[in-house]
């Protein structure tokens, strides 16, 4: 059920974009998915919406494919499946195991190459959140380095003057070190910051 209405929100969150033009319409949306399963998921949202709203004159069509083991593969879905099918956006959810260790990058890049948006259902790494790299990325959950802002609220409500702070020695570590710092610095806190970097466990990204 969870699942169902995170896919109803985001249809609905482009369903209000779609119906910029007055005249009746056929949007299609597209998707990249775990399971056939959430395919099926996905075109009931599609449905639900389609009869929720249909007084709008727009007419939403679902178009998915489940991710694939690599990312010259997927790519080339991306195109063959869904940008030939004139998607108006495109949902993303995480690879599944055992290829969890891709990410939605291959989509985001063949995506924003057509300027078509993305919308990470899942995705939590803050990459996401630059847009010299991903230019078209939307997200429906913050990214990690967001955990920095419970780090700050600790640290005031405890009256910490020294911290500690380990970090993986990847992207992921330093962009939540470095949003830490800019709240310190933002509120002119007096805390100061031990950092200690681990390369351990190093979150997998592509290039």
């Amino acid at each position: 059920m969870d699942t169902m209405r995170l896919f109803l929100l985001a249809v609905l969150f482009l369903f209000s974009f779609a119906r910029a033009g007055c005249d009746p319409k056929i949007v299609n949306i597209g998707a990249v998915l775990s399971t056939k399963k959430h395919e099926q998921i996905f075109r009931e949202a599609v449905n639900q919406a389609n009869k929720r709203h249909g007084t709008w004159k727009i007419q939403l069509n679902a178009t998915s494919v489940t991710h694939r083991p690599n990312a010259i593969q997927m790519a080339l879905s991306v195109c063959e499946d869904l940008i030939s099918s004139q998607v108006y956006a495109i949902l993303v959810s995480h690879p599944p195991a055992p290829t969890d260790h891709l990410t939605p990058t291959p989509i985001s890049y063949t995506a924003g190459f057509y300027r078509i948006p993305v919308i990470g259902l899942t995705t939590r790494m803050s990459i996401y959140s630059d847009k010299s790299i991903h230019l078209s990325f939307l997200r429906t959950v913050p990214p990690y380095s967001h955990q920095a802002l419970v780090w700050f609220e600790m640290m005031r409500l405890f009256n910490w003057n020294h911290v500690i702070l380990i970090v993986s020695d990847d992207h992921e570590g330093r962009a939540a070190q470095k949003k830490l710092e800019t709240l310190l610095e933002e509120k002119e806190s007096k805390v100061s910051i031990s950092s200690l970097l681990s390369s351990e466990n190093p979150t997998h990204q592509q290039p």
